[in-house]
């Protein structure tokens, strides 16, 4: 485990733009208290998403917040960005490591997957755990997620369909939970986040 990541378990928001600004999504999630952002965009082009990945990430150092960028190994250099999170088809996690001394988290959906990252990684993200319109992904459900957290010694976080209802099935699995629509796409963004973080604290005083 990275000397950086918070204690498990934390919830880790990741920034979506299509109904606040990523700033927005993040200045929210950081007055509820959240201890990690990522930023995720898909569609522009690397100049405009040098400068919002820049803001966010001098956001997150005001509140003492890991900054975490989506994909691109680049923008996450460029910004100096805490780390970088990569997909089976992205960037090698290997050559990654080499370049870049920051945290490093790889999406995974199997075992196998989670066990040769492992050697690499800071922490896993595994899903999807529940359905999810936010991106395409098989659903391993909570057993998955578990036998993934079993199978590793770093820290596993579950994405995938999460929200304050659910997000107590994902602690007890042993991992900590990331969402996106749950609190990007919440009318009030720094509200969702408060509730999902008192929804984690009350899962763990029941494990």
């Amino acid at each position: 485990m990275h000397p950086k990541l918070p204690k498990w378990p934390f919830l880790y928001v990741i920034t979506d733009d299509k109904v606040h600004k990523h700033v927005e999504v993040a200045e929210g999630a950081l007055e509820a208290g959240v201890k990690v952002i990522q930023y995720r965009e898909k569609k522009k082009d690397g100049g405009e998403m040098y400068r919002e990945a820049k803001e966010v990430k001098e956001l997150c150092e005001s509140y003492d917040a890991l900054f975490i960028v989506d994909d691109r190994l680049d923008i996450a250099m460029a910004v100096e960005a805490d780390g970088v999170h990569l997909g089976q088809d992205d960037l090698p996690y290997e050559r990654a490591r080499e370049l870049f001394s920051g945290i490093l988290g790889v999406s995974v959906k199997t075992v196998e997957q989670a066990k040769r990252a492992e050697a690499f990684a800071d922490y896993l993200g595994a899903g999807s755990v529940f359905p999810t319109k936010t991106k395409d992904s098989r659903v391993i459900g909570v057993e998955g997620l578990k036998k993934i957290v079993e199978s590793v010694k770093v820290p596993v976080v579950g994405i995938g369909g999460i929200n304050a209802e659910n997000v107590g099935e994902v602690v007890k699995a042993g991992a900590s939970p990331a969402v996106v629509s749950a609190v990007a796409h919440a009318k009030d963004v720094k509200k969702a986040a408060g509730e999902l973080i008192r929804a984690i604290e009350g899962a763990v005083r029941s494990v």
